[in-house]
């Protein structure tokens, strides 16, 4: 059975990829309660040994604090692989990223477009990115859209409910903005079958569904019977980060899964749980 380092178990797809894989494999899952700490590299080391077949990192993600994340970022992945690449057997690093370090695009964006990183936190993750594609171990790349639903407590979806649920107005920067978004039990899907089928060495865009606000506004208002007016601040495309993302080789390796729409996960949080 296969034994994989997950760090970041705790967080928001930390909890719910830890429950899905430790049905199948031996999870090691370091606590920052604990004193584990990424950036530590001793501290890294008491786990990352040659047992571990998988190393999971979901550290450095933006609910943290800015200085802390670009250094977990930073530091830990430094570390990871400095660690990793002195083992004397292969392991496969799976390292998170975001569709974010292609920047604002107009077209469908493929894992081979051109990267134009905006803000420093896409320009560390792309610099990290070139790091992985070094190294003399196995690696793969998951360049993460907008995840929505479960416990999620951020993000433009469960801002939205929210202004739903309060009766509240809600702006959008640009409503002619475009993101692509994937519904968080699917992230965790993807990544599970990515290690039972020992996919390695690829750069994988992982979402589902490209969506205009202006269109989600419209099935919003639909839906909810106009209980919500929406706004539109008209903020430049460009620092919204508008952005189609092709998720065409992702599909490809899932075969014939079924993606939840985010249309049917806003009818559910809306009608089902009566908001309204």
């Amino acid at each position: 059975m296969k034994k994989i380092l997950l760090i970041g178990s705790s967080g928001y797809v930390g909890k719910k990829l830890k429950l899905k894989l430790s049905k199948k494999y031996i999870l090691i899952c370091p606590k920052r309660k604990k004193g584990f700490d990424v950036r530590k590299k001793k501290e890294l080391k008491k786990y990352l040994n040659q047992e571990i077949d998988i190393v999971i990192n979901l550290s450095g993600q933006q609910n943290t604090k800015y200085k802390e994340m670009i250094e977990v970022i930073n530091i830990g992945n430094k570390n990871i692989l400095e660690l990793a690449e002195k083992m004397k057997k292969k392991i496969t690093l799976i390292y998170i990223s975001t569709s974010l370090v292609y920047g604002f695009s107009k077209i469908n964006l493929k894992e081979s477009s051109k990267k134009k990183p905006l803000n420093y936190y896409e320009k560390i993750k792309y610099k990290v990115e070139k790091n992985y594609k070094k190294t003399n171990q196995n690696f793969l790349i998951l360049r993460l859209c907008n995840i929505y639903g479960g416990k999620k407590k951020f993000g433009i979806i469960e801002l939205i409910i929210k202004s739903i649920k309060n009766k509240n107005n809600f702006y959008f920067d640009n409503i002619n903005t475009f993101k692509n978004f994937i519904f968080i039990n699917d992230v965790v899907n993807i990544i599970e079958v990515l290690i039972r089928k020992n996919i390695k060495n690829k750069v994988l865009n992982v979402g589902n569904q490209n969506i205009s606000f202006i269109n989600l506004s419209n099935f919003l208002r639909r839906l909810t019977n106009n209980c919500i007016t929406f706004h539109n601040k008209d903020i430049s495309l460009k620092k919204t980060l508008s952005q189609k993302i092709d998720n065409t080789l992702v599909k490809k390796i899932m075969k014939n899964y079924k993606f939840k729409t985010l249309q049917n996960y806003l009818k559910d949080e809306i009608r089902n749980k009566k908001i309204l």
